[in-house]
């Protein structure tokens, strides 16, 4: 029996070891794509990671300390779990193995599967790691004078295994919890986050929606909608990352009124990056599917339409961004809708200049002010 006990620990350690050698594979093969992306654009966003890091901890005692103002901290919280699951997203096939996930399930029992997963989960999950820091500072008195805390963290680690095994639960959970969290409402922060704990656990039990069956592949219209319900990362991540930037902003805002000009040009140029970017994800299908419109005599308007995701993250954006800083500049947002247009055709036909024209133009407009 002890030499069978044996031989199991030492399968195990064999595993572990083969899964966190694909897992460091992975993540290298991630970073490598990004740096193909552009390297002056990692630049640009390796020199903003010391401040990314300190919104992150200001956000945490936002949430924490969120008696004066619970819905603004229930806010923040909802912002910290989407920002998280977009990062554990993006991970996930390298905390899964998901290359060899069908071959491994040959090899091993499932639970060691499922042990595996969640180890590598807790070691990528820098917003959990962050929040326990937080949690570990906390005096015994503190800790009851901020109960939901407790759910909080109980949330980021669930909603991290959902993204795992379960990610339609996230989108239907978010959704729910975000209308939660903008209700008119008078409640404590523990009900806020008993009411995320519930709408997240109800939206385990809800079945997928299929909105793919009726639409058609040779309309232009029904074209882009198939590629992007099948492609959603390339909108979830960028929905996020501005979501962050507002939310940055407006705690910024609060901060230092008397430098609002200098935020509404970051936050603008944030706005533009993260939609004139979309064309890296659409420029591709022009050469994969202009022989399939050019039969329709469509490939004009579908090089056209090329353009047209980008457009409209970008007005969207913009809704955001007149709302934030509470005024219309006219001459800002034509200098953001031209700034998109340029950059999207950097994407398209000079790429490698793409960052480097980004942070000129913005370094430009900041010089003004």
């Amino acid at each position: 029996m002890i030499a069978n006990l044996k031989q199991s620990i030492g399968q195990y350690r064999s595993f572990m070891d083969y899964r966190y050698q694909a897992y460091k594979t992975e993540l290298t093969q991630l970073l490598l794509q990004l740096k193909n992306f552009g390297l002056l654009f990692l630049v640009v966003l390796g020199s903003a990671m010391l401040g990314m890091i300190l919104l992150l901890f200001l956000g945490l005692g936002r949430i924490i300390d969120s008696s004066d103002a619970p819905q603004y901290g229930a806010q923040m919280a909802w912002l910290y779990l989407l920002l998280q699951s977009v990062m554990l997203s993006a991970m996930k096939s390298a905390i899964k193995n998901s290359a060899q996930r069908a071959f491994q399930q040959t090899l091993v029992k499932r639970y060691w599967l499922g042990f595996m997963d969640i180890k590598l989960l807790l070691l990528s999950n820098g917003w959990l790691i962050a929040s326990l820091i937080i949690a570990i500072d906390l005096s015994v008195s503190q800790w009851l004078r901020v109960p939901h805390f407790w759910l909080f963290l109980l949330l980021q680690f669930v909603l991290g295994i959902l993204c795992l095994y379960k990610p339609i639960a996230l989108v239907y959970g978010f959704l729910l919890s975000a209308i939660w969290a903008t209700l008119p409402l008078d409640v404590s922060p523990l009900l806020y986050h008993s009411g995320f704990v519930l709408l997240f656990s109800l939206s385990t039990l809800m079945v997928p929606f299929n909105a793919t069956a009726k639409l058609k592949l040779n309309s232009l219209t029904g074209f882009w909608l198939l590629f992007f319900m099948h492609n959603s990362w390339a909108l979830i991540w960028r929905g996020a990352l501005l979501l962050c930037v507002f939310m940055a902003s407006k705690v910024l805002l609060q901060e230092r009124a008397d430098l609002a000009a200098i935020f509404s040009i970051l936050s603008l140029a944030f706005v533009v990056l993260f939609s004139s970017s979309l064309q890296f994800d659409c420029r591709h299908l022009y050469q994969q599917y202009s022989v399939f419109f050019n039969m329709q005599n469509k490939q004009t308007a579908f090089f056209v339409s090329l353009f047209i995701p980008s457009l409209i993250v970008l007005l969207l954006a913009l809704v955001g961004f007149v709302v934030l800083f509470n005024q219309a500049n006219c001459l800002l947002l034509v200098i953001g809708v031209v700034w998109c247009l340029l950059q999207q055709a950097l994407a398209q036909k000079k790429p490698a200049h793409y960052a480097l024209v980004w942070m000129v133009i913005t370094g430009v407009l900041l010089s003004f002010y």
